[in-house]
């Protein structure tokens, strides 16, 4: 959570999903773009930067998609390449939240 606090246009504040477990979260503007529990992080990229990355994520083992229509994706994080996956997925969220 600290290093995706320090990408230009993030916040760190309260999750809006704290009664599920997510004490904080990083927010861009009005939106909450991710969170992290029990090793993984929740990343909200949206319906279209799912869609645009959908073939790359699927090849990806750490990532899990949610489904048709949603648009937060679960990224493992057990190593020190997870986490810097799960903050290029964060760029992208950043990216396409504007």
């Amino acid at each position: 959570m600290s290093r995706g606090a320090r990408l230009r246009g993030i916040t760190l504040k309260a999750s809006r999903f704290k009664g599920r477990g997510h004490e904080m979260a990083l927010w861009h503007g009005k939106h909450e773009v991710a969170h992290t529990r029990n090793g993984q992080a929740d990343i909200r990229l949206t319906r279209a930067g799912v869609r645009a990355m959908r073939d790359e994520l699927r090849q990806d083992a750490r990532i899990d998609l949610r489904g048709p229509g949603f648009d937060w994706i679960l990224v493992r994080l057990r190593v020190t390449a997870d986490v810097e996956r799960a903050l290029e997925i964060l760029r992208a969220a950043v990216r396409a939240d504007t």
